[in-house]
């Protein structure tokens, strides 16, 4: 992913990267910034280990979008040169680089991270189930959303940590999104075709809208969550904080880990929902 970042930040001069934070095991957690307008998009993917796919559609997309916008082409029928002046977009394609690299790599004994870890979990066979961050919170459970603890100590998924935003990955989104006050944020997860957009019954002006719209361009289904995935999330947070459209979207079918050989089979449905929501954000 960081060779990809570069390859495209070297590459296009109107692609802006910088880091939004760091992990808990220092790595930076890396956002590209592109656009001029006034309107702010946050697009972000990869909270959980095993959703790697996630970070993979994102900078794809990144890199579609820049190429259709230096050879003034539409994009699915938008008109991308037009998107660029009206509204600005930031990409983080992978808020939790630890989690990943456990879920794709296992543990390495050798590393004091790691170590710490095992003795707080046990052995598990870790790239098979690592949704966790390598203290073992689960980002998606630790936003300041309902928060509780869904499981009691760290795991390979489903701890929410020991209070709200306790992880240093939570706190690089929240500050972030305080700090840029966007006006809508779509969080990629996988899987199911599904789109949420609501937290506790509380929804943006447009959310219901919006959603629908990204639904007919993609074929996704537009769900409300239940048990453990209807709270503690960026985008329940994101809800609940400013009261403005958030959405979960989560790509493609199967089992996680979402093969990589997935990517061409999931791109165009979920381009057409970031362009779709690029679009509403942007005029409506």
């Amino acid at each position: 992913m960081l060779k990809d970042i570069e390859m495209l930040t070297d590459n296009y001069n109107i692609i802006e990267r910088f880091s939004i934070g760091k992990s808990v095991m220092q790595k930076d957690i890396p956002c590209l910034k592109i656009g001029k307008g006034k309107k702010k998009l946050l697009l972000s993917g990869a909270y959980h280990g095993l959703e790697y796919l996630t970070a993979a559609f994102l900078i794809k997309f990144v890199s579609n979008y820049t190429v259709k916008l230096m050879t003034e082409t539409e994009y699915f029928g938008y008109d991308i040169k037009r998107l660029y002046s009206d509204i600005t977009v930031y990409v983080v394609p992978m808020v939790n680089p630890d989690g990943v690299d456990i879920a794709l790599n296992g543990l390495d004994i050798t590393n004091e991270y790691h170590r710490h870890l095992i003795s707080m979990v046990g052995i598990h066979s870790f790239n098979h189930v690592w949704q966790a961050n390598s203290r073992g919170v689960d980002i998606n459970h630790n936003f300041d959303a309902k928060w509780q603890m869904v499981v009691d100590k760290p795991s390979p998924s489903k701890y929410g940590g020991e209070y709200a935003e306790s992880e240093p990955e939570t706190r690089a989104i929240t500050e972030f999104v305080r700090k840029e006050q966007f006006d809508m944020l779509l969080a990629f997860h996988s899987q199911g075709r599904e789109i949420y957009y609501d937290f506790d019954g509380m929804t943006g002006e447009n959310s219901v809208e919006i959603a629908k719209k990204m639904a007919e361009e993609s074929g996704y289904a537009v769900c409300i969550p239940t048990g453990t995935a209807s709270y503690g999330g960026c985008k329940d947070w994101f809800i609940k904080e400013f009261g403005k459209e958030g959405f979960t979207v989560e790509i493609g079918t199967g089992q996680n880990p979402l093969p990589m050989s997935m990517l061409d089979e999931v791109y165009d449905e979920n381009a057409k929902i970031a362009l779709c929501a690029m679009h509403e954000c942007a005029y409506n």
